[in-house]
């Protein structure tokens, strides 16, 4: 029994014993690995999940007992792009409470909350956030104006309140679509998932588009020639003030002149009157009537004096009636 037949059959033996070895100890350590630092392992032995391992190394027993699926962490945000779609699911518009149509292109960013959920519910979190999507937009575009979405008529405020608008439609959404979530969590058919955000571009349908490009023309126009009127009434209005002034300034000026040539004609007068010691006055009044009486005899041609105690009288035409 030690010939080379029996030698040869002894060393593939052990070959073979080697070989089956270390395929058994290869399948023993075949669900050992390192689960990336964006990631998350979920655990399932016999098909059901026993546990979820974040980021690190990774002890499993070897398959068919367990089997390892590898998933998005909770911190790593996904993204879905969802085209503009109807009420109806097909391709649409959504009906605004003022009887407007928008067309809405989104995009959900979304992350995994609950990551056994989400494996028995991954084939479908595509669709169903599309459809959680339809139904949360089609609520909140009735309850809003064609206006909240998009700038199709001229409204008031400024361009910031109008983008705190616009952020308040993308929160309003948001959470939303996070009730319906929360509503199907309730009834037992949660998805795992939880949308951190909402992106949304309004458009208009292409047969309103015409209408709304002569609108939108016709509204600048408008706003052109207001802007227009505004800066003539302000030229105009800048037009009278400085008449306005220049008005004011020359009455004051002429004011001060005739209250200065008043107060030169009565400063006589006034100092006369100022005068506490009534000595003296009758002198002043008779020097200061023959000072006026003299410059008026001076503008006369011809003076004739009639002593007012005398017997002459005179007698001066009178005008005719």
């Amino acid at each position: 029994m030690s010939g080379p037949v029996v030698q040869s059959l002894q060393i593939t033996f052990r070959v073979l014993l080697l070989g089956i070895v270390l395929v058994a100890v290869g399948w023993c350590f075949s669900n050992v690995r390192q689960v990336p630092s964006d990631s998350q392992a979920a655990v399932l032995r016999f098909g059901r999940i026993v546990r979820v391992q974040p980021a690190g190394l990774l002890l499993a027993w070897p398959r068919p007992i367990e089997q390892v699926e590898l998933l998005p962490a909770p911190a790593r945000q996904m993204e879905m792009k969802v085209a503009a779609r109807g009420a109806g699911g097909g391709p649409g518009g959504y009906l605004t409470g003022d009887g407007g149509q928008v067309l809405l292109d989104a995009t959900l960013t979304w992350r995994i909350t609950d990551p056994a959920a989400y494996l028995l519910a991954r084939d479908h979190v595509a669709p169903a956030l599309q459809r959680l999507f339809v139904a949360a937009t089609t609520s909140l575009a009735a309850a809003r104006s064609i206006d909240d979405f998009m700038a199709v008529r001229a409204v008031g405020g400024d361009d910031m309140e109008v983008q705190q608008q616009r952020q308040a439609i993308r929160g309003d959404l948001e959470r939303a679509v996070n009730r319906r979530l929360a509503a199907l969590a309730d009834f037992g058919a949660s998805l795992g998932v939880e949308v951190t955000r909402a992106d949304v571009d309004a458009l208009l349908p292409e047969a309103a588009k015409p209408g709304f490009d002569a609108v939108l023309e016709a509204t600048q126009l408008a706003e052109q020639a207001r802007a227009s009127a505004r800066t003539d009434a302000e030229r105009t209005l800048q037009s009278a003030n400085r008449e306005r002034d220049r008005l004011l300034a020359s009455a004051r000026g002429a004011a001060a002149e005739q209250v200065a040539d008043a107060s030169v004609q009565v400063a006589q007068i006034a100092a006369l009157a100022g005068r506490t010691v009534p000595d003296g006055r009758a002198g002043l009044l008779q020097q200061l009537w023959r000072d006026r009486v003299a410059t008026i005899l001076q503008a006369a041609g011809s003076v004739v004096a009639i002593d007012p105690n005398g017997g002459s009288r005179v007698i001066l035409p009178a005008r005719q009636p």
